[in-house]
């Protein structure tokens, strides 16, 4: 994928979170934070998740143990690719019989 695409998926997700942020949908929030990180821009991911950190402010409930859920989220997500290209990705060809 070239950079340029990749600029407009970021610019979706991030306009995802800011939907999830303005419609106080906060699971799709935490969606597009997953997917940034799911994407392999975990970095960005991250600086998402802690802006709506910042935004939401602190959680209410049981969730106020997490004190930055949704960078929690990302880091997470970041993790899971990490480990599952490790594992289950594989980057090289196959080579046939």
């Amino acid at each position: 994928m070239s950079p340029s695409q990749q600029r407009w998926v970021l610019a979706v997700f991030f306009a995802l979170a800011s939907m999830g942020f303005l419609l106080s949908l906060w699971p799709l929030s935490a969606l597009a934070v997953v997917c940034m990180a799911a994407w392999g821009r975990w970095l960005f991911a991250i600086f998402v998740g802690l802006l709506l950190d910042l935004a939401w402010g602190a959680p209410v409930g049981l969730a106020h143990y997490l004190y930055f859920p949704f960078t929690l989220v990302a880091v997470v997500a970041a993790l899971a690719r990490a480990w599952s290209s490790k594992y289950f990705i594989n980057r090289d060809r196959q080579e046939t019989l």
